[in-house]
């Protein structure tokens, strides 16, 4: 399984997630939305949405994507 999360550095959900980031043993690969615009275009064009926190779950051809910050913090801690 691969991770991406896709964020930027003042959204106080985002940071919730990178908080609980921290403590976890997942390999997640940060995406900054506001950093570079291709992230931002990325998730637009799989969900059509611009929502920060969200997810890439991503397991071979099949991608998720997840929204809502505590549903990405249980989610992690899940698969910790």
């Amino acid at each position: 399984m691969q991770y991406a999360l896709y964020y930027y550095d003042s959204c106080p959900f985002c940071q919730r997630v990178l908080m609980a980031m921290q403590s976890l043993n997942v390999n997640v690969e940060k995406r900054n939305v506001m950093k570079n615009p291709e992230f931002r275009q990325q998730q637009i064009d799989a969900t059509k949405r611009t929502t920060v926190p969200c997810l890439l779950i991503k397991d071979g051809d099949h991608e998720e994507w997840m929204f809502e910050s505590g549903d990405i913090v249980r989610y992690l801690k899940s698969v910790a």
